[in-house]
């Protein structure tokens, strides 16, 4: 009779378990390991951005000590550097910096309102990053101090929030002059490239590569090197070994460069739609010091300090071809 009367008691109890059995085979009660997805910190299109602005971290390449002020400009397609100079620039590198700050994500917000912001160690008079798009639209942002804990800053949009963000965010974004700077002073596409003739100044080291293309076949191209035929693999290691040298340190003015005679000169004709354009660099001896080589690009407005080896590894590398060829 006493079980009788617990018996819908224990019925219950073993429904009861049952269901949280089951719940928890379902993982009712497990909570969402899903991180949440941070918001991203400015919305904009990269290409849409007609002007960046920013204050730099010191130039490794300059003896100046204070931060300095970069401005990039895009017209009609093509980046140009104003302030510190007009250097050359590499789209590339400025194509890179700006996705980075468009996949910058807030961590955290500090606070929504703040009052004193110079307390983040952010100057509302001075913003680290202004970017200006082709509709006008524009945005501030400020970079202040690091957080008491590592790994994040104090970061600002505007008149917003104080947020968090990532050190290394913080760390890709401080860029100089000198990172959006095109870093080498020959530039050519060997597609397009007809001839190449280097003269050097004891006239020992003279050689003209020449390239006719296939424009239904680039692996059928016919290059040839003092009127020798050579692979495309030879005469694209002898290009790329020029092309690919580069500087450490920013362009100066070409015109600071005292009179004298080249060590080498260096002439490239290439197609360009329906023109032919010839180029010209020279290569001077460094005037305080014999290890550096200033080479001058072809607009003739910079020059760029690149190591004396590595100018001496290309005519190495065209005394190479002359060795095959010769014993052809």
């Amino acid at each position: 009779m006493q079980l009788r009367k617990w018996m819908p008691t224990i019925i219950m109890v073993v429904i009861l378990l049952l269901g949280v059995a089951y719940a928890y085979s379902q993982n009712f009660f497990q909570k969402d390991q899903t991180a949440p997805v941070e918001a991203k910190w400015v919305t904009f299109t990269p290409a849409n951005v007609q002007q960046i602005e920013m204050q730099s971290s010191p130039d490794n390449a300059n003896t100046t000590t204070t931060p300095a002020s970069i401005t990039l400009e895009n017209k009609q397609n093509l980046w140009h550097m104003r302030t510190p100079a007009n250097y050359p620039t590499n789209a590339y590198a400025i194509t890179d910096w700006l996705t980075t700050l468009q996949a910058a994500t807030v961590h955290d917000i500090v606070e929504d309102s703040p009052t004193d912001v110079a307390k983040y160690g952010i100057d509302a008079q001075q913003p680290t990053i202004i970017l200006t798009t082709s509709t006008g639209k524009q945005d501030k942002l400020y970079i202040g101090s690091k957080l008491p804990t590592d790994g994040y800053y104090y970061a600002r949009l505007n008149e917003g929030a104080i947020i968090q963000l990532s050190q290394q965010t913080v760390t890709d974004l401080s860029a100089t002059a000198f990172y959006f700077v095109d870093t080498t002073p020959f530039g050519w596409d060997d597609q397009y490239m007809t001839a190449l003739s280097w003269t050097g100044q004891d006239q020992t080291n003279n050689w003209t590569l020449t390239h006719q293309a296939n424009l239904e076949d680039p692996s059928q191209d016919r290059w040839t090197f003092d009127g020798h035929s050579i692979s495309s693999e030879q005469a694209s290691n002898l290009t790329d070994s020029i092309k690919n040298i580069p500087t450490d340190q920013l362009p100066t003015p070409a015109s600071k460069l005292s009179s004298k005679s080249p060590l080498f000169t260096l002439r490239v004709t290439r197609t360009e739609g329906e023109r032919t354009v010839n180029d010209t660099y020279q290569g001077f001896q460094s005037a305080n010091n014999p290890a550096y080589i200033d080479v001058v690009d072809s607009s003739q407005q910079w020059a760029y300090r690149l190591p004396s080896e590595s100018i001496k590894q290309v005519m190495k590398a065209a005394q190479t071809i002359t060795d095959s060829t010769s014993s052809e």
